[in-house]
């Protein structure tokens, strides 16, 4: 993927609706979240978040989830997806899920826009063995949030 970043301006240059267009736009719907803890082993929906994608843009994707732990010696994978729990990954990591700790999860990525319209991101949880658990809190809660960061 080609990135053409701005240009440098100088006093005298006009600037244009394409210079502006290539700047960020920053967050594009409230970041979605969530206080109630659950379990899962298969894959399981986490958290989902729907915003307007503009084709040719990209979007900076960000899922983290704070707490986890296991029944099991297991891993996790964290995935973010397409529109639903069975669309296409757009990238995953895997954490150790410890029984006698807790840890967390972010996963990231970059995401550029082949349309323009709707868009959801679905950020799910899946443990290799055993069950995993998520203990949120008001203080301590996952979040889901997509940002424009230019056009590619």
């Amino acid at each position: 993927m080609a990135v053409t970043p701005n240009t440098t301006f100088t006093i005298g240059d006009v600037y244009t609706a394409s210079n502006a267009n290539r700047f960020p736009r920053g967050i594009m719907a409230t970041p979605s979240v969530s206080t109630t803890g659950g379990t899962f082993t298969a894959e399981a929906v986490q958290l989902t978040t729907t915003f307007n994608a503009v084709n040719g843009r990209m979007y900076l994707i960000l899922y983290s989830e704070p707490v986890l732990s296991g029944s099991a010696s297991a891993t996790c994978t964290a995935r973010l997806r397409e529109d639903s729990i069975a669309g296409a990954t757009i990238n995953q990591a895997t954490v150790t899920l410890p029984t006698a700790f807790t840890t967390n999860v972010i996963n990231q990525s970059i995401f550029t826009a082949s349309a323009t319209g709707s868009k959801t991101v679905v950020a799910t949880l899946q443990a290799s063995t055993g069950t995993g658990t998520t203990a949120r809190s008001s203080i301590r809660f996952p979040q889901l949030y997509v940002m424009d960061i230019g056009a590619s």
